[in-house]
């Protein structure tokens, strides 16, 4: 796979390239999280260290050395825990590019369900944003951004008695799973002088291989599963992620034979952007249950 194709790819999944199909109407426009706690809190803020040169310029012309800011973001997100106040292990989750539907609020209640707090993130509407898939110009929140923001929902979380805070993981979906990649890099801890997530779970992401030099060394175990029939985010850029990542942290690529796009989706069938997305229960299925166990070893 070729540095242009990656490009190309990354193109098509933010949207900068437009296919002419488009169905929006087919997810749901139904209230969520009608039973959750509404939660405020703030992204984290990333501070970029100067470089070597800038800091020889300012050194040499006596002035102060620039620095860059990534400033906190005010956002919101919904609360959903099990009854009781003994510390548990929490989840951060993170949505599509269509943003929070039914289909988080499905994740949320499973994991919920399963013995964990949930902090399902709103990278969207803070933003005033609905829909991040066609990329517009304006209308966009890159993963980046959204790393952040799931860096501030583990801050908050960590600040409530009833989640252990070095017991904390991330997961996403689609554009949700891309900033999971992004979320557990290593250099973003490490510049955020925060731990890493403890678990991280990526459905179906675009996985980015820069080159020369291949993926950033990441911080935190990593389970991908993605489907071989997924033209929206290919498996084999996530093949070549795995076989290219250095790392010392414990990375699971599941692939599922004939599994589209958002196979973990209930009952959808649609093309959105020319790609097809289509549920895939057996999948869905197996997915749920590594997802189970993952967590459980690692929580």
């Amino acid at each position: 796979m070729t540095f242009k194709n990656d490009l190309l790819r990354i193109a098509i999944i933010t949207g900068l390239v437009t296919a002419i199909v488009i169905t929006k109407s087919a997810h749901s426009a139904e209230p969520v999280f009608v039973d959750a706690e509404l939660i405020e809190f703030k992204s984290a803020s990333y501070t970029y260290p100067p470089s070597p040169f800038k800091v020889k310029q300012a050194k040499k012309l006596g002035i102060p050395v620039e620095v860059k800011t990534d400033p906190s973001v005010s956002l919101t997100g919904y609360l959903e825990r099990p009854a009781g106040e003994e510390s548990r292990a929490a989840i951060v989750l993170l949505h599509t590019c269509n943003g929070l539907s039914k289909h988080e609020e499905m994740w949320s209640k499973r994991l919920v369900h399963w013995g964990y707090v949930v902090l399902s993130v709103d990278s969207f509407a803070p933003r005033g944003l609905k829909y991040i898939c066609d990329g517009q110009v304006g209308h966009y929140v890159g993963p980046w951004a959204r790393a952040l923001d799931a860096y501030g929902a583990k801050q908050y979380l960590s600040t409530r008695s009833f989640v252990d805070p070095a017991r904390i993981a991330v997961m996403g979906m689609s554009h949700g799973g891309n900033t999971v990649l992004e979320t557990i890099k290593q250099s973003i801890s490490e510049g955020l002088a925060m731990r890493p997530f403890q678990a991280a779970i990526a459905l179906y992401p675009l996985c980015s291989v820069p080159e020369p030099f291949g993926p950033e060394p990441i911080s935190t175990p990593i389970l991908i599963l993605t489907g071989d029939k997924d033209s929206w985010t290919p498996v084999e850029l996530c093949e070549e992620y795995v076989g290219r990542l250095d790392s010392q942290n414990e990375i699971k690529l599941k692939v599922f034979a004939g599994a589209y796009h958002a196979f973990d989706h209930p009952g959808i069938d649609i093309v959105e952007l020319g790609y097809i997305v289509r549920s895939h229960p057996a999948a869905a299925a197996e997915a749920s249950q590594m997802s189970r166990e993952f967590l459980k070893e690692r929580l």
